[in-house]
């Protein structure tokens, strides 16, 4: 059974993790553009913002099964 320092470490490993992401990033910048100061909110999830080119890597293209299933329709019509 894990105690609350686990979860207390855990959370703090995943925010240092991405706000050195962000400076690497956008330099000093990065904590009013992402978190508005409250590092808290790194906790919760993904970095990526919506501004198109970080929407372009993660949802306008097929995903690889997406794409394995379409080449195997293009093959199977040439049968």
């Amino acid at each position: 059974m894990r105690n609350r320092g686990y979860y207390y470490w855990q959370r703090e490993r995943a925010i240092a993790r991405k706000s050195e992401i962000l400076r690497e990033l956008h330099g000093s910048l990065w904590p009013d553009l992402y978190t508005g100061g409250k590092l808290g909110k790194l906790s919760k999830g993904k970095i990526h913002c919506s501004c198109p080119l970080c929407r372009a890597k993660t949802c306008d293209h097929p995903s690889h099964s997406d794409m394995i299933k379409l080449e195997a329709l293009r093959y199977a019509g040439r049968e």
